[in-house]
């Protein structure tokens, strides 16, 4: 498996890594991030991306990826999860 990058993160296979992904800048030059959360297994898979909370006033979603993130199984996943 090759090693993942985003951004300026370097995950690699069988790694978790929570990072901050700049995406803009407010006009006071305060960075903007939206929190990152990869999963690599350590054998190739398929990679899923799952995402929430892109309307402001749909919050459930971000509450059923935090609850999915908390699950040990996920530290012996096939492929990538990225949230």
């Amino acid at each position: 498996m090759k090693v993942l990058k985003i951004a300026d993160q370097e995950i690699l296979p069988g790694e978790r890594k929570q990072f901050s992904l700049k995406v803009a800048k407010l006009f006071d030059f305060t960075d903007i991030g939206i929190p990152v959360e990869v999963i690599r297994g350590s054998v190739s898979g398929p990679t899923l991306f799952i995402t929430a909370a892109i309307h402001g006033d749909e919050i459930n979603g971000y509450e059923i990826v935090r609850r999915l993130l908390k699950h040990h199984e996920l530290d012996h996943i096939k492929g990538t999860l990225i949230t």
